[in-house]
């Protein structure tokens, strides 16, 4: 069984930096309620103008998630290590509040059909590492919110509310203005954000230590933010421990998501129990190493 952990657990965290991404985006409108999406349209493409470069991004939270859906594109890209110049892609949809999500992911001739429901992480792996599964089962899934309370998640990362919703708090100093691009075709303000590791620990001295020896003093995020202050696109880059490779040098993963197609309808529903194999405690464990 142990070669069967190491592919499963490399296929879990083949696609971790995807996970990180999603994360950020998704679900993190908790304790943001209120006012209905056409008041919120109405004007905001007037009033973004007039908004500081921390007014802009403290807002992209809540006018993004109360779209509730979009279609999905990211990339994924390893530098570093034996994963020198390795590439994952993604597309799909996303319910950008309760992080319910379907994405097909390629990486090179792989493609793996990914779907997380319920704080729930499923994957159909390719022909080769599913053979590795138990008893001819063809998915594998993870409890995210089980391998959090197990420490084997980034609490500040993998938790939506203490991630993009941590912008809600931001100040000046944290917040660049860069310039206007166009993201798939809609003009965009593009800013750079650090985000403050402090804060993310939410006073936990433990996490704070624990997340500043894994990312260093703070994480470089940037976002693209439309005129209506819905963020097109999101870029962030994390240093991280390759799962198994105690003292070797550390991996960039850099995760580009982007937006479109906002209200697009997201059916997802869990693939049969049967086809399906935990591998929770295989993820947790590999995280560990990795921290």
């Amino acid at each position: 069984m142990n070669g069967s952990s190491r592919t499963t657990r490399g296929a879990v965290f083949g696609s971790a930096g995807l996970l990180v991404g999603v994360a950020l985006l998704s679900g993190c409108g908790s304790g943001d309620e209120g006012g209905s999406k056409d008041s919120d349209k109405a004007g905001s493409s007037d009033s973004a103008q007039a908004q500081s470069p921390a007014e802009a991004v403290q807002a992209t939270n809540k006018k993004t998630t109360q779209a509730e859906t979009a279609k999905i594109a990211m990339t994924v890209t390893t530098s570093g290590g034996q994963a020198q110049g390795k590439k994952v892609t993604g597309d799909g949809v996303m319910d950008l509040q309760d992080g319910t999500s379907k994405l097909t992911l390629d990486q090179g001739p792989n493609t793996i059909e990914q779907r997380v429901v319920d704080q729930v992480l499923y994957q159909k792996l390719p022909k080769k590492a599913a053979e590795q599964l138990p008893d001819g089962k063809t998915w594998m899934k993870v409890d995210l919110g089980e391998l959090q309370t197990r420490g084997g998640a980034n609490k500040g990362l993998n938790d939506p509310a203490g991630s993009l919703a941590y912008t809600k708090s931001l100040s000046e100093k944290n917040v660049e203005k860069l310039g206007t691009e166009k993201v798939g075709g809609t003009k965009t303000t593009h800013y750079r954000v650090r985000l403050d590791l402090a804060k993310m620990a939410k006073g936990d001295a433990a996490q704070q230590k624990k997340l500043r020896e894994q990312l260093g003093d703070d994480v470089p995020m940037e976002l693209w933010i439309d005129d209506k202050g819905m963020t097109r696109r999101q870029e962030i880059e994390l240093r991280v421990q390759p799962s198994g490779a105690e003292g070797g040098k550390k991996q960039k993963v850099k995760t580009v998501v982007e937006l479109s197609d906002f209200g697009t309808e997201v059916d997802v529903q869990p693939p049969p129990s049967g086809k399906t194999a935990d591998m929770t405690d295989q993820a947790a464990k590999g995280a560990k190493q990795s921290s």
